[in-house]
């Protein structure tokens, strides 16, 4: 039997996984490509839930004395989950694609493809600070950090995140064993439909499904920043942690006023190569 039933929906925090979940939500998983609550966005669930499927898992408690009581649960989460799935499940995760104790996050056993998204560190340090109620140099500090996770009550399993160069290029190593795009959130907001065309045909391609261009259209129109904006308003928004929305600005150099020369200076040079690499600099 094929195991191979996951697709990866990764990003770093802060890096547009959101938009990109909406977007595929409002495809799959309504008629005509229209939504109107962001609670859609629970049809592409986090992976973190799927863990949450085994038996005897340990406590937030146990989580919180030692974080590596995680590994072994990813692939036997995925293994375990894998032949209750007719075609594929996509999965959202913040998690880099490295192992840990010699527990991968994930291999080609299981996964179909992956997609993606990065975006400048310079602006997820923006992002960054406002979500979580960091201070700037908090801020830079958490995406220069190997050992960065994520461990709360609402999300009791924890994400192994590692520093911003670390996650984007575990995920790049993976990306010569299976199928996979990379997408960068500034093009993103620079062109959406054809970066979010691109995206479907990918899909397309390894879950063999016929591309409807008039749900595309809708979906595309359903996650138009302003109307997602006013979707939070009305009814809130439970990925909301800090400060006054989840869906702030959706810009993408904000960092060239909030930033001082100094800060960026430091980014630039920690992640000179990777920046180079994708254009950043």
């Amino acid at each position: 039997m094929d195991s191979k039933k996951f697709i990866w929906l990764s990003s770093y925090p802060k890096s547009g996984n959101t938009m990109i979940r909406l977007f595929l939500s409002a495809y799959f998983f309504s008629k005509e490509g229209k939504i109107n609550s962001l609670k859609e966005i629970k049809h592409i669930s986090n992976f973190q839930n799927l863990l949450l499927t085994l038996p005897n898992i340990p406590s937030y408690e146990d989580f919180k004395k030692d974080l590596s009581k995680v590994c072994p649960l990813w692939l036997n989460a995925q293994e375990t989950n894998a032949p209750l799935i007719k075609k594929s499940l996509i999965l959202k995760t913040h998690s880099f694609m490295g192992k840990i104790n010699n527990y991968p996050l994930t291999s080609s056993k299981y996964t179909k493809g992956f997609i993606y998204i990065v975006r400048d560190p310079r602006s997820v340090c923006i992002s960054n600070m406002h979500h979580y109620n960091f201070s700037i140099n908090e801020s830079v500090k958490s995406i220069f950090d190997d050992k960065r996770f994520s461990l709360g009550l609402g999300a009791p399993v924890p994400e192994i995140i590692s520093s911003w160069k670390n996650h984007y290029l575990s995920w790049k190593k993976f990306s010569s064993e299976v199928p996979n795009i990379i997408v960068k959130y500034e093009d993103l907001i620079d062109n959406k439909e054809k970066e979010l065309e691109k995206i479907l045909k990918f899909l397309s391609l390894i879950n063999k499904f016929e591309l409807n261009l008039e749900k595309l259209k809708n979906s595309i129109n359903s996650i138009d920043f302003k109307k997602v904006k006013k979707m939070e308003e009305d009814k809130g928004f439970d990925e909301k942690l800090h400060g006054n929305s989840f869906f702030r600005k959706g810009l993408k150099d904000e960092w060239k006023n909030e930033l001082s020369k100094k800060l960026q200076f430091e980014i630039e040079k920690k992640f000179e190569n990777e920046m180079k690499e994708l254009g950043y600099i």
